[in-house]
């Protein structure tokens, strides 16, 4: 009696944390979705982009580690996302999605349909993530505004190591991690720099001030790294994306306040194919703008809107090993997957 009073009582509570949090309970498999042949441009043209999918949230049961588990006691299925704003993908094939309402990093296991939540452990524990990225060693580095530190996860989600401490950030954001230059790059928004560090966590240079010169910022909040080494920022409040050496001397920009063709109003995530084509994600626009090197517009993708295709606040972008788009929908809780349909790789429509 008295054991079935403590699990009602323990159950009570779990209802309300999951009621709290948005959560819901799921016995279905991953809430993905295709729609065929949705290409940009359309036909006539020869297709550049190929929707795939869109992740909403995936079965799964929690293990005894998990924050359900240790109020209940024992496993429940968990769905989500809420309110995501950066994504990742590792050499496994992991999706890492930060999510800044859950406050947690939800880990997508494609293959094996599966999602875990990471960031729940004390020394690991996130308040408000937003950048996510890896080294080649498997470790996991997710920029924390709401803690002004970076939490370095080990491969299995075990808290490795932190980049904290007194004046290190304010408001760290933006993360991308070369292990070919063997550094980390954190957009810190708050105080409009760009700090670097070993990827050990200590401090190597601090790039940028707050201005609207070369290689000064205003507001940056993404960052990513090519395959040349070149470091590009989304600036976020010049209106612009600065592309800069790995040390921090200014190359070039592009972009400018407007909403012509090519110029930018909030721009926010950033990625780079393998043509070393530019993809920038623009949230008031609700699209994503394609670059060549010359800053010159290709292509755009998107409008407001609910559909496959469409988006609500879109925020952070990460292009695979295989180019494959990830670009996170904010307000309509979802990942979107696109195809860049480069050398060797065709349309499902055959087109």
């Amino acid at each position: 009696m008295e054991h079935n009073m403590k699990r009602t009582v323990r159950m009570a509570l779990v209802l309300g944390v999951i009621s709290a949090l948005g959560l819901s309970a799921c016995e279905t498999g991953p809430v993905e979705t295709s729609t065929a042949d949705l290409v940009w441009p359309a036909a006539p043209d020869q297709p550049r982009i190929e929707y795939l999918a869109s992740w909403s949230s995936n079965a799964f049961t929690i293990d005894e580690n998990k924050f359900v588990n240790a109020l209940l006691g024992e496993a429940e299925e968990i769905k989500a996302l809420m309110k995501p704003y950066g994504v990742h993908a590792d050499k496994s094939g992991r999706i890492f999605v930060t999510d800044t309402q859950l406050g947690k990093l939800i880990v997508f296991d494609e293959e094996n349909r599966r999602f875990d939540v990471w960031g729940m452990k004390a020394r690991g524990a996130l308040v408000n993530p937003i950048g996510v990225s890896s080294d080649d060693q498997g470790r996991i580095y997710v920029s924390d505004i709401g803690r002004a530190r970076v939490v370095i996860f080990d491969s299995k989600g075990d808290y490795a190591g932190a980049i904290e401490g007194e004046g290190v950030f304010e408001g760290p954001s933006g993360i991308a991690v070369s292990s070919k230059l063997g550094k980390v790059f954190v957009a810190d928004t708050k105080r409009h720099v760009i700090e670097v560090f070993d990827l050990d966590g200590n401090p190597v240079a601090t790039i940028g001030k707050r201005g609207a010169g070369e290689a000064e910022f205003n507001y940056p909040t993404n960052v990513t790294v090519d395959g040349d080494d070149r470091l590009y920022v989304t600036d976020t409040l010049n209106f612009r994306v600065q592309v800069l050496e790995a040390d921090g001397t200014y190359i070039k920009e592009f972009g400018g306040v407007g909403d012509s063709l090519g110029k930018l109003s909030r721009p926010k995530g950033i990625a780079v194919d393998s043509d070393k084509n530019i993809f920038v994600v623009d949230a008031s626009f609700s699209n994503f703008q394609i670059f060549n090197q010359d800053g010159e517009l290709l292509l755009f993708v998107g409008e407001a809107g609910r559909e496959a295709g469409q988006f609500s606040l879109p925020a952070g972008a990460y292009i695979d090993h295989r180019d494959r788009l990830y670009v996170v929908d904010q307000l309509n809780a979802r990942v979107q997957v696109f195809q860049i349909l480069t050398e060797g790789h065709v349309a499902k429509s055959g087109s």
